[in-house]
């Protein structure tokens, strides 16, 4: 039988413990922000670095007809292309930003613009996406990217992007 004397004892449990410590320090630290795999996804689906993360939705915007929130069939295929693509490459948190254009009053734009971002939302889940995983902001018509005094930009300002962090 095996038998140790305390002097042993301690001087194995001490080497024990300092092992493990020095195996500790070698653990990789969790990665931070997003992989070249990541970003590479982002921008073959038409996302843009800005400020706020990657954003979808300057190049290639989700839009919706005057007083809508409904997504028509293009819009929806896109919505579900980008989220498959996302959660292919592990990316499984967004935010989603509803904006509208500058007609009507702005309480109601702040609310259209919401719902805008949740029919966005409810596409994006139907893909796999965790509803507790997308944040929602309806931003009425806070942030156009065209002017509001012409059809044309009107329709450009009323849109959805998907914004994911870079961190």
């Amino acid at each position: 039988m095996f038998s140790m004397t305390p002097r042993s004892l301690r001087f194995f449990a001490i080497t024990l413990f300092m092992a493990l410590l020095a195996l500790t320090g070698c653990q990789t630290a969790p990665q931070k922000g997003l992989t070249p795999a990541q970003i590479a996804v982002l921008k073959q689906q038409g996302f843009e670095l800005t400020e706020e993360g990657w954003a979808f939705g300057l190049s290639g915007k989700v839009l919706f007809g005057s007083d809508d929130d409904s997504l028509n069939a293009a819009s929806t295929d896109i919505v579900q292309r980008i989220g498959k693509s996302l959660l292919g490459v592990g990316i499984d948190r967004v935010r989603v930003d509803g904006h509208t254009d500058a007609s009507g009053k702005e309480a109601y734009n702040q609310q259209l613009s919401l719902r805008r971002a949740k029919s966005v939302a409810k596409v994006l889940t139907t893909v796999g996406m965790q509803e507790q995983n997308i944040q929602l902001r309806g931003l009425g018509s806070s942030e156009p990217v065209a002017s509001n005094t012409t059809a044309t930009g009107r329709t450009e300002n009323r849109r959805v992007s998907i914004v994911v962090s870079a961190d």
